[in-house]
This record gives structure tokens, C-alpha cells and sequence, in this order.
């Protein structure tokens, strides 16, 4: 039978095996935690992510008050430091550059270029193969005069909406857009926030 680290009943058996072989032969110290410790490999935080984060704390005060070496900044390299230590030890800075179409944290609105007789369901279809959205099941509003500023035309997340707004499918985005530059407001599942696209009329 294989021991299995994650079941309770067999880690309170290995813990009640060693307790026997600690009583027997005066080894202290023997705990439950200290057995799954044991048996699942972990290495204590405090003994090793911290120490290495506090020594390059450390090091990058000594360069600043002393200016022996250059610090990290993006300036001189890195403002960012990657540490393996899995079987060796090797570091790395290097510094992360934002992506300005980055589809999570830019907020800039992607434009899509449509002929003012296209539908909701066919702008849709365009946002879905679109590289720069890449969308799977999006939700659409439109500025409007109410009171959060926006209105649904399509929201397929939520079921009650969705019956109310499946019948706009059919209609053409000039309904509620009536000029280019208007921005709509995407939501989807596979996106962390929403994203703004701008038509734009043939």
C-alpha cells in the first residue's frame, strides 16, 4: 500500500508509527506538523522564500548607501529579479515593458471598421475573430442617458438579460450607434476586464 501525504488517516498513522520510534530511542520533538513536513518535503517559508527576498532587500540597500554596484531600476537593466533555486542557484533581473494593446490592462479601445448595416449578431462573429480580442461569448453596451450610463443591447451571461436582449441580435449596430467613434463596452468570460471597442462606419 502507497502512502498518501494528502489522506489524513495515513499521515496519523505515520505520525503514531514515529511517535512510537521517537518514545523508543529519545528523539524530541515529533508532531503531527512536523511529520507531514516530513513526509510532503515542505520547506518552511521562513527558512528560505523570506531569507532570499530579506538578503536582496538587503543587498540593493547596501548598493544605494554605498554605491558599489548599480541597482536595480529599469535604467541599468532590471527592476525585476528572477531567483531558481530548485537544484542550482541562478538569478536574473530583467525589466517587463507594458504591451500598449495589451487586452487586460490597456484601456485604450480597439477600433473595428463596419459598414453601418451590420448586425449585433454579425459584429458579434467580427469581435470573435478579431486577433486583438480574441473573445468567446461577449456581452455589448452602448452609452446611453440612464442612470449607470450604459445600456445593454446583448448580454448572454445572465439568463434573464439574455432573453430580453436576444430578440437586438437581428437588428444593426446604427440603431444605437448612430455616428463613428463610439465606443461600446465588452464583457467576457475569458477576459480579466472589460474592453472598450470603437466602430467606426465605412
Amino acid at each position: 500500500m502507497d502512502l498518501e501525504c494528502d489522506d489524513p488517516k495515513h499521515m496519523q498513522w505515520l505520525y503514531e508509527t514515529s511517535l512510537k520510534r521517537a518514545v523508543a530511542h529519545g528523539i524530541e520533538g515529533v508532531t503531527l506538523k512536523f511529520t507531514q513536513g516530513v513526509a510532503k518535503r515542505i520547506i518552511p517559508a521562513i527558512a528560505a522564500t523570506n531569507a532570499i527576498v530579506a538578503a536582496t532587500c538587503a543587498n540593493e540597500v547596501l548598493k544605494l548607501a554605498t554605491a558599489v554596484s548599480r541597482h536595480m531600476s529599469a535604467e541599468s537593466g532590471g527592476h525585476y529579479m528572477m531567483y531558481q533555486g530548485g537544484e542550482s542557484v541562478y538569478t536574473n533581473t530583467l525589466s517587463h515593458e507594458r504591451n500598449k494593446d495589451c487586452p487586460v490592462c490597456s484601456r485604450r479601445a480597439v477600433p473595428l471598421t463596419v459598414p453601418p448595416s451590420i448586425t449585433v449578431a454579425q459584429l458579434i462573429e467580427m469581435m470573435k475573430e478579431d486577433e486583438r480580442l480574441r473573445l468567446k461569448n461577449p456581452a455589448i453596451s452602448v452609452p446611453a442617458d440612464t442612470a449607470s450610463g450604459m445600456k445593454t443591447i446583448y448580454n448572454p451571461l445572465i439568463q434573464s438579460i439574455l432573453e430580453k436582449t436576444k430578440a437586438n441580435l437581428d437588428e444593426p449596430i446604427s440603431k444605437w450607434v448612430s455616428q463613428s467613434g463610439v465606443e461600446l463596452t465588452v464583457d467576457d468570460p475569458i477576459m480579466a476586464t472589460q474592453k472598450q471597442v470603437r466602430i467606426d462606419f465605412e
